[in-house]
C-alpha cells in the first residue's frame, strides 16, 4: 500500500523563520547575560546589562519588521491602498503654484 505524503516546503527566509532566529538571538544573549552574572568577572554587571540590551533591541527590531511586513502585505492586497490611486496631494518636494 502506498502511502502519500505531503511536505511543506521549509519557510527559509520567511516571517517564521525571522521570527525563530530573532527569539535564538534573544535566548543566547539572555542566558550570556546569565553567565556573565554567574562567572563573576571583571566588570560583570556592565557585561550582563549590555547584554539584556542587546536582547532587548533584537526583540524591538523583529517586532518593528513584523509590523512593517503586516502593513506592507495589507497595502498590496487592498485594493484602494496607496499603490493603486493617484496621490491626494503633493509630496514634500513638490512646488505647488501659489493660488491667485
Amino acid at each position: 500500500m502506498a502511502s502519500v505524503t505531503l511536505e511543506k516546503p521549509l519557510d527559509v527566509g520567511g516571517p517564521l523563520s525571522r521570527r525563530a532566529a530573532a527569539l535564538a538571538n534573544v535566548r543566547w544573549f539572555r542566558a550570556l547575560a546569565w553567565r556573565a552574572l554567574r562567572d563573576g568577572g571583571p566588570r560583570a554587571e556592565l557585561r550582563a546589562a549590555n547584554a539584556r540590551a542587546a536582547a532587548r533591541i533584537v526583540l524591538r527590531q523583529a517586532k518593528r519588521d513584523a509590523l512593517v511586513a503586516c502593513l506592507a502585505r495589507q497595502a498590496l492586497e487592498s485594493p484602494g491602498g496607496p499603490l493603486h490611486r493617484a496621490p491626494d496631494r503633493p509630496s514634500q518636494g513638490d512646488t505647488v503654484a501659489p493660488l491667485r
